[in-house]
């Protein structure tokens, strides 16, 4: 009887250990957008390359290895502490959500922090190719 008590909470553990690894945690959320029409786009991708275009009719899609291994490297090269970061009103911008970084962004300001270009490649890739129409 102890036998199978022990057996059953190592396989309960076992279980919980399996579903806690396959967690699949938020990479990186982008919203695109503004200008006169206040219209913005989202992108949610995660670790493991499912990504979310849209926030009213929502398109689930997955990224390529390709493409995340060149997200991740973008991400990993990113200066987030010492991006520019735009105060007031955004014409037409970004907000990158990575981390515990949220940056807001012009496009004027992407344009002098070549890294945020390479940052936003891929979200803003994903999204034009699942637009939804």
């Amino acid at each position: 009887m102890r036998r199978r008590g022990a057996l059953l909470v190592a396989g309960v553990v076992l279980a919980g250990a399996v579903l806690w690894s396959g967690i699949d945690r938020v990479l990186i959320r982008v919203y695109s957008g503004g200008g006169f029409a206040g219209t913005y786009d989202l992108v949610v991708i995660w670790a493991s390359g499912r990504a979310l275009i849209g926030d009213r009719e929502v398109i689930w899609s997955r990224l390529t290895p390709g493409q995340l291994r060149r997200l991740r490297a973008a991400l990993g090269a990113a200066d987030f502490p010492h991006s520019p970061h735009h105060r007031g009103g955004v014409n037409f911008g970004h907000r990158i959500d990575y981390g515990r970084w949220s940056v807001i962004v012009n496009s004027s300001d992407v344009e002098g922090a070549p890294w945020l270009a390479d940052v936003l490649e891929v979200p803003l890739e994903v999204n034009a190719a699942h637009r939804v129409r």
